[in-house]
């Protein structure tokens, strides 16, 4: 910066931009709360069908979103505008002063352009040689700070409006020194990633500034593509010594490169391309070596990685996976060899697929977008479920890992029901799509025409579980069979609806049904989701056009068949667990019970969908129930009678440990939705709390018997096809 320009600086217009960024931002931050409050909770609220279920509410998340980011971009700048504007006016001042004290000593200041200047005494006078030195010291220490704040904000500004192309960024940054060090700490970290032995403190700055926007930008794209997936392939060298905490290196590093692919600046859109043109060939300088999609692929396993970006990897690196394995016939990838590419393992992260399918896992829309990427019956799923030979590893007790399947199935679960692995199931469920509810659909398909796709590989069964909780409204919207009835007022649901044949549901759940987590999953959650239903079937002021017709004058109707599919549900997945225990797989009942008991941690709506997906429903609290928040309502105090019994292995009373023999279980599941529809009775002070426990017991009998002749049939068909 030049002397004069510093020193003649008014800042009018940085003043007044200041001030109306400061307005902008206040206005926004009004915005922002009017749109959460007003736009976004009344979206929840509505009854959403058709097109507005999956547009309208999606948009108007979107929208909510983008204003939120717009008011946080817009107070990263004001922040920034604010504390550059009162760094340069104080070293203007500081240098105003300065001159005028030199003038004092007869010292005469000269800008001399080009951001120089001259230091020297006025005519006739004698000043030391040190008091000159001191002077153009100070005064070029001035000129050094204001420089370097003001091509630092500039440098921040620009990189924030480049995080995001057409909408807003979320970055926040408090004043521009936060901003600034993190650009200089990216670039500091990208120098680091140059020299293996510079792992320890690379790691501290990654963790540093974990979160954080410009940092994850500014390092992914100075250490570029090639030296990204060079610098992971060294420093895991198995000929090289330990390089610090490698474990935690992969988390923070693989974080900081997700991040870094949300921005939509063009030097990132770049860093993207490159990685994935990157894919098929060798990194390093070894001929024979992993190649990028190894490399990479091991530093997707954490963090959130652009969809688009996650899409377009998953779709280049099936086509490769696909001409290295003739299709799916053979491994494709070798793994086994020196090269340890997944320090957290437990697999040694050669086949690529492994980490990405876990990357998938935690992004749900690139994750439906992927799997459903591909004509019928040859999508990614069908390649990945049914056609793709993956190549076998093993721990270092010598057991087989299943650790690329397992994560697969990670993938299903967050494709099919828009929740990521690892993370609570929200309150709010949002309504399924289209390509998810169609997602699901192939999976209930593929496992009822083969069951060995699931008991073969029993460790998918928890995730096939979740996901299978997720879909109970479509689930018992198909075993009803009634495509033109009212059966949509009885199980209501928003967004698209899953239309698995009843034949395929039977099929699928008696195989899910003979693995404990599978089992316990969905178990729990029609307990819970049949006892909502039976609270808003008896709510009397449930709304004329949401009721059923034959409830008008009697709930007899509803909670007949609510017990009656529920009673079907239960009745199928026992037969599941007793082919389980009696069978050839010799399962333990008792590990059936353990389950039970080890969901207990997702009550309270997390493995329930309350009414149905996307639609509103408080559940109402039932009179005289004990205080605790578990056990307030009539689907949370029936789950938490089933783990009191469970941990206590009672029977009495109400007995809800199931046995492994299907026949002993019926009545116990008599009386849990007799005891459901008592409690859901209570809780809306019902005038039919004598009948509904004797309606219960008829639909819950009638649905056991339903599940019965279901099983018979299958047997059946199953002799017939053999």
């Amino acid at each position: 910066m030049d002397l004069d320009a510093l020193l003649g600086a008014k800042f009018t217009s940085l003043g007044d931009a200041v001030s109306d960024w400061r307005q902008m931002r206040d206005k926004l931050d009004t915005l922002a709360a009017d749109a959460r409050s007003q736009l976004r909770n009344r979206a929840k609220k509505a009854d959403w069908a058709g097109v507005n279920s999956d547009v309208t509410r999606p948009f108007i998340d979107k929208t909510v979103g983008e204003i939120e980011d717009a008011h946080t971009q817009a107070e990263s700048i004001y922040n920034i505008l604010k504390d550059t504007c009162a760094e340069l006016t104080r070293y203007r001042d500081s240098l105003e002063f300065k001159i005028a004290e030199a003038d004092w000593q007869h010292i005469r200041v000269k800008d001399t352009g080009n951001g120089s200047f001259e230091v020297r005494a006025k005519d006739g006078a004698n000043v030391p040689q040190p008091t000159l030195d001191r002077f153009r010291d100070d005064i070029a220490d001035l000129l050094k700070k204001a420089t370097k704040s003001d091509s630092t904000a500039k440098d921040a500004l620009y990189a924030l409006v480049d995080q995001s192309k057409y909408g807003f960024s979320d970055a926040r940054y408090k004043d521009r020194d936060e901003a600034a060090k993190a650009l200089e700490d990216a670039e500091r970290a990208a120098e680091l990633a140059k020299d293996p032995a510079m792992a320890a403190e690379l790691n501290r700055l990654l963790k540093d500034h974990k979160g954080d926007s410009l940092f994850a930008e500014r390092f992914a794209t100075k250490l570029g593509p090639k030296g990204t997936l060079d610098y992971w392939l060294t420093v895991n060298d198995p000929s090289r010594a330990q390089q610090g905490d490698l474990e935690e290196l992969q988390k923070n590093l693989s974080m900081t490169l997700a991040q870094a692919t949300q921005s939509d600046s063009p030097a990132m859109d770049r860093w993207e391309r490159a990685v994935i043109k990157a894919g098929p060939g060798v990194v390093g300088k070894e001929p024979g070596g992993p190649v990028g999609f190894q490399v990479m692929s091991n530093l997707m396993r954490y963090g959130d990685y652009d969809d688009t970006f996650l899409s377009k990897y998953g779709t280049r690196l099936v086509a490769e996976d696909k001409r290295r394995s003739d299709g799916g016939e053979d491994p494709g990838w070798d793994t086994d060899n020196s090269y340890g590419l997944n320090p957290n393992g437990p697999d040694g992260g050669l086949d690529p697929m492994t980490g990405y399918m876990k990357g998938l896992a935690r992004s749900p829309d690139a994750a439906t977008d992927f799997l459903t990427e591909g004509p019928s019956e040859k999508t990614n799923f069908h390649y990945l479920f049914n056609d793709r030979e993956w190549p076998k590893e093993y721990g270092a007790g010598g057991e087989e890992l299943h650790t690329g399947k397992n994560y697969l199935a990670q993938a299903i679960a967050a494709g099919t029901t828009g929740t990521p692995v690892g993370e609570p199931i929200p309150k709010d469920l949002p309504p399924h799509n289209e390509q998810q509810a169609k997602l699901f659909e192939d999976v209930v398909h593929t496992i009822a025409k083969d069951d060995g796709k699931l008991t073969d590989n029993g460790y998918m069964s928890d995730s096939f579980g979740k996901m299978t909780a997720h879909y109970l409204p479509d689930i018992n919207r198909a075993i009803s069979d009634d495509a033109y009835g009212d059966t949509p007022k009885l199980y209501p649901l928003t967004g698209a609806q899953a239309n698995p044949s009843h034949q395929d549901v039977t099929r699928f759940l008696f195989t899910l049904g003979q693995n404990p987590e599978g089992y316990a999953m969905v178990e729990l959650g029609q307990k819970q989701y049949a006892a909502n239903l039976m609270d808003y079937h008896l709510d009397p002021d449930l709304p004329a056009d949401k009721r059923l017709i034959q409830t008008s004058e009697s709930p007899e109707h509803a909670i007949r068949r609510i017990s009656e599919q529920s009673g079907e549900i239960s009745g199928t997945l026992a037969a599941g667990r007793q082919e389980a225990v009696l069978g050839p797989a010799n399962e333990k009942d008792e590990s059936f019970t353990h389950a039970l008991a080890q969901r207990k941690n997702l009550v309270s709506g997390a493995i329930g969908t309350g009414i149905g997906v996307g639609t509103t429903f408080v559940a109402s609290p039932v009179a005289g129930a004990t205080t605790a928040a578990a056990a307030s309502t009539a689907s949370s105090m029936i789950l938490e009678e089933i783990f009191q019994a469970n941990e206590t292995g009672s029977k009495e009373d109400v007995g809800y440990v199931a046995g492994g023999k299907w026949e002993a279980t019926q009545d116990e599941q008599v009386k849990i939705n007799q005891r459901a529809a008592r409690l859901a009775s209570d809780a809306q002070n019902s005038p039919y709390q004598d009948d509904v426990a004797e309606w219960a017991r008829n639909g819950t009998a009638d649905g056991f018997g339903k599940a019965h002749t279901n099983l018979e049939q299958m047997a059946g068909d199953i002799e017939t096809d053999a």
